[in-house]
């Protein structure tokens, strides 16, 4: 079999998507390596495989954590990396990483893959700032035509990319894997103490011992009845700025999970509305904790601000992850959103993310049991079907045509 090395740059601990790609292609017998970058507080590796099948994890250490200087360095040292290790294919995770991986591929003579996470031009960190978005849309266009095969996550953008490249990508969903998924019922019936205790208990199957004391006291005490979560990245065009006010009006404490370029003002606003007791943040844990986290939530969070494509036409992992957990959200009523919805109607659609529709919404599932339960019975229906092992079958084609 073929081998892959797969380019990142962020901390691969807690990339799920790429987790379950790697996973998947090393239980099929390809030889495969990841490689990102080495945060502070980033947790030790490796990260185990979820089909009992290893693959190589490496991080690259970089002096500079963010901005130009960062990009300029992680890129030349991944070069060099790229110019000596041994494979067959190279995979560019978005724009970030897509330069050495062209330069590396054409000198070796190796294929190469573009896999499109995001629209990466049309971020709202790069969108609102005309420079940088210049410097990233030239990128885009000497590089991208290089790439004749490549992936994205949904339809809509996948007909985007070819509007404006003329490049047909293939789509592979971000779909959850359903592998060491633990029993939802089972999980949510054993008392939240018994789970996060330090030493668990046992005889129970199910109970977790979470490596982070702080998420053990939160669960324990501020968020010991029903809590709301919102997993992912703390970024620019989360509609972070319309949540932390909505959040006044609503009858439960969220809990956020994650860290971004959206942070210290996510923050701030926490404090500037008098939410410290109500609102929690929490860094990144490992996909394996955060799989035992979600179903302990009451309801789950998907939004985004709808001005730019990135966002508007989206397809978040946490969407699926509360799915996958059995847990009712409100969601964006955005196009790939509404679209799933309206075969698997899982989770609450708002028209818009102004604090007082987000709140309403959020109460409207705190209160009406049978919203909630019809919600989360989809949920179960919904997972069967949508699901990575599934999915991961379209993935598993595309790499062993190459």
């Amino acid at each position: 079999m073929q081998s892959i090395v797969f380019t990142v740059t962020n901390d691969i601990s807690y990339d799920q998507r790429m987790h379950r790609i790697c996973s998947s292609l090393a239980a099929k017998g390809f030889s495969i390596r990841i490689i990102g970058v080495n945060r502070s507080g980033s947790i030790p590796l490796p990260i185990p495989p979820l089909y009992q099948a290893s693959y190589q994890q490496q991080r690259l250490n970089c002096f500079f954590q963010k901005g130009p200087f960062f990009y300029i360095e992680f890129n030349i040292k991944l070069l060099i990396v790229l110019c000596s290790l041994s494979y067959d294919i190279a995979c560019a995770i978005d724009l970030d990483t897509i330069l050495p991986v062209w330069w590396a591929t054409w000198l070796r003579g190796k294929k190469r893959v573009y896999d499109a996470h995001e629209y990466f031009t049309e971020m709202k960190e790069v969108r609102s700032r005309p420079m940088v978005q210049k410097v990233w849309k030239w990128i885009e266009r000497i590089a991208v035509p290089h790439f004749k095969q490549g992936y994205t996550v949904n339809q809509h953008l996948a007909s985007l990319f070819y509007g404006r490249l003329q490049i047909k990508f293939e789509v592979i969903r971000n779909l959850p894997s359903i592998q060491n998924q633990p029993n939802i019922s089972h999980l949510k019936a054993i008392q939240k103490g018994a789970v996060l205790a330090e030493n668990p208990i046992d005889n129970l199957q199910y109970a977790y011992n979470f490596t982070s004391n702080r998420l053990i006291q939160l669960i324990n005490n501020q968020l010991k009845s029903k809590f709301i979560i919102y997993q992912g990245a703390v970024n620019h065009g989360r509609g972070f700025e319309q949540l932390i006010p909505a959040m006044q009006e609503v009858n439960a404490p969220l809990l956020i999970v994650g860290q971004g370029n959206f942070l210290t003002q996510t923050t701030s606003l926490i404090k500037e509305y008098g939410l410290e007791e109500k609102v929690f943040i929490h860094p990144p844990i490992p996909p394996a904790e955060l799989k035992m986290l979600t179903p302990l939530s009451h309801i789950g969070l998907t939004i985004f601000e709808a001005e730019g494509i990135n966002q508007y036409y989206s397809l978040a992992n946490r969407f699926f992850d509360y799915m996958a957990a059995g847990v009712p959200q409100v969601c964006v009523n955005y196009p790939m959103y509404a679209e799933i919805v309206e075969a698997n109607p899982f989770a609450l659609l708002i028209n818009n993310i102004e604090p007082y529709t987000i709140a309403t919404a959020l109460n409207n599932l705190l209160s009406d049991d049978v919203l909630y339960n019809r919600l989360q019975q989809e949920c179960s229906k919904a997972t069967k079907v949508l699901n990575w092992e599934n999915e991961s079958n379209q993935l598993i084609a595309f790499y062993s045509r190459l």
